[in-house]
């Protein structure tokens, strides 16, 4: 048997299955049942009692009992609570109490199903949670309620109605045509043009192919093709037909409202696991008859097959949950530091207003979390780095380097060297820079003014409101501004390995691109940064918005004609470099004002 590197000697290496266990399936500790068949706590202690022999109202209590007892049986025990699904105000504060979420597809006494399920599953998203849920089915087939809760969540596909028109109306031709093959054609092709065409197509579509490549290979559109061809429709034809049968089901899923989510799925079917993955939680589907539903629901996330970097989260989250009033406790037993600390909360800015005042706590408040973060996780990180390792020597690629291991759960294809770069310069933004954050300018904020860019280079120190009122200029604390250095940033489309060695590149985030930017117009080291001397009004004092972002209005001196003058400008602060990487900017600007002139003759370029 294989041993764990550095493990204890006849300890058994851990397998993927073992990480994901460790990672989703043991931190939960409580589950709420949403089952009209089930009766809730409320129901079995009031007068009205519960009736177990009534078998229209419940479930059988051996099935009931099943369910409830695999989760009773783990170590710890779980709480496992119960709810009847009916619309109320209570359910609400349900949905946010629970690790695991069993829901009921059918909670509706009649057709159509799955209405209230995916209601509820819209509020559940809602949190902030990684939410698990399992959808408990007695639908033997899976099909149609994965297709219902897959569309409730999805957005619409780009159809034209106009589209859509054009093929209900070459329907009507061919319905018209007389031909008795036909006369049932309007079913046909609504069979033919499925929900679960539907979903084929919108990953297609996801994936970045185009409809007309799906309507010739997909295999659930096989039946539309035999159709089509019968029919004697060109490819454009077929479009428009399609495009109608899709647009019913566009506005099913146009129907739910559902805002834009990172959704990934695998279909049921075929021995394939059914599952759903959302940027808020994972859903799991199981028909009624099997009631081992944590394994059902291991299963299918590691059919998923989470990134190593969503396994680690996952275990710290677990950690903290478990051990972080233990751990608390520990990191705020320096009473004397946390005293001066309240002190500096409870102090006055050098500027007094009240503005000035909330924003300083709130900037002190930030620095304190992210502080208080980390102490917590210096606590119980001896625990992440052992769940860390562990998943480290349980990749293959650890036995074997030429397998892909588990770098390939982060769904990268790392054949395609711009794909490989464009990992590189993601990672460098993200050790780099983050969101906004501060009440004032300080080193390493970036912002914009028209075309241009620049991030401010002045120390801390001279930065902050009604401080240092004579550096650079004179009495500024008369016009309430704040004098501060800035450097032009130059935009870079390719850069080698050195430049970036060479610390002298910013990776800067925009939307979804990464762009790059130097602080060298020329490259590399070579010539000088361009730098200026702008005055921000209000002592550089700003609000951030929603969009993490924050205006500033600024003034610099420039030369007209023989005449110096005072331009005002409008600036937006957008992102900023992490201390330490402001503070090399800063370095490297000091060298250039300190640079000493030699008397070498350079040849003519």
């Amino acid at each position: 048997m294989t041993e764990l590197a550095g493990a204890p000697a006849g300890e058994p290496k851990a397998t993927f299955s073992d990480l994901v266990k460790q990672a989703f399936i043991d931190p939960i500790r409580s589950v709420l049942i949403i089952d009209d068949q089930y009766p809730t706590w409320e129901q079995i202690f009031s007068d009205e009692g519960y009736d177990a022999s009534d078998r229209n109202r419940w479930a059988p209590k051996s099935k009931i009992l099943k369910v409830v007892t695999q989760f009773r049986k783990m170590s710890p025990a779980l709480t496992v609570d119960i709810h009847d699904g009916r619309h109320n105000e209570e359910i609400g504060s349900y949905l946010h109490q629970s690790d695991l979420l069993v829901l009921d597809y059918q909670l509706e006494k009649n057709e159509p199903h799955g209405i209230r399920a995916t209601e509820i599953i819209a509020d559940l998203l809602k949190n902030n949670h990684f939410n698990l849920v399992m959808i408990h089915t007695a639908i033997g087939d899976l099909v149609d309620p994965f297709n219902t809760v897959l569309m409730s969540l999805l957005t619409p596909l780009s159809i034209s109605d106009a589209r859509a028109e054009e093929g209900q109306e070459l329907i009507g031709a061919l319905e018209d045509s007389g031909n008795e093959r036909f006369v049932n054609v309007l079913e046909d092709l609504e069979n033919a043009l499925s929900a679960t065409a539907y979903i084929a197509l919108q990953r297609h579509v996801l994936n970045g192919g185009k409809p007309v490549e799906f309507l010739k290979s997909s295999v659930e559109l096989a039946r539309y093709r035999a159709i089509a061809d019968e029919a004697g429709w060109n490819v454009n034809d077929r479009l428009r037909v399609m495009d109608w049968g899709m647009s019913l089901h566009n506005k099913k899923v146009a129907s739910h409202e559902a805002s834009p989510r990172d959704l990934r799925w695998s279909v049921p079917g075929n021995r394939r696991k059914a599952w759903i993955r959302t940027n808020g939680g994972f859903i799991a589907f199981a028909d009624k008859k099997n009631t081992e539903l944590l394994k059902i629901l291991q299963a299918a996330i590691e059919d998923w097959r989470p990134s190593p970097s969503r396994l680690m989260s996952s275990r710290i989250r677990a950690e903290i949950s478990k051990q972080g009033a233990g751990a608390e406790d520990s990191a705020l037993s320096d009473k004397h530091a946390y005293w001066q600390y309240y002190q500096e909360l409870r102090g006055a800015p050098l500027d007094a207003s009240p503005l000035a005042r909330k924003n300083r706590r709130k900037t002190l408040l930030e620095s304190h979390t992210a502080r208080h973060t980390e102490r917590l996780l210096d606590l119980i990180g001896k625990k992440a780095v052992e769940f860390g390792l562990k998943v480290l020597e349980t990749d293959p690629s650890e036995a074997n380097p030429k397998t892909a291991g588990f770098s390939r759960h982060y769904a990268i294809n790392t054949s395609v060297k711009a794909e490989r770069d464009k990992a590189r310069s993601h990672y460098n933004a993200h050790i780099s820079t983050k969101q906004l954050s501060g009440w004032h300018l300080h080193p390493g904020h970036i912002f914009r003014t028209d075309q241009e860019m620049w991030v401010c280079l002045s120390p801390s120190c001279d930065l902050v409101p009604m401080q240092k009122t004579s550096v650079a200029v004179r009495d500024s604390s008369a016009a309430s501004v704040k004098p501060f250095v800035a450097v032009r940033l130059t935009e870079k489309a390719t850069y080698s390995g050195s430049e970036v060695n060479s610390n002298t590149l910013i990776f800067l985030k925009e939307g979804d691109a990464i762009k790059t930017y130097t602080v060298y117009p020329r490259g590399g080291e070579f010539g000088s940064p361009v730098w200026r001397l702008f005055m921000a009004a209000d002592y550089g004092k700003f609000e951030i918005g929603e969009d993490r972002t924050a205006e500033l209005n600024l003034s610099y001196l420039s030369g007209k004609g023989q005449k110096m003058q005072v331009v005002q400008i409008k600036a937006r602060l957008f992102g900023q470099l992490r201390y330490e990487y402001a503070l090399n900017l800063i370095q490297k600007l000091g060298v250039e004002f300190t640079r000493i002139g030699l008397d070498f003759s350079a040849p003519t370029e």
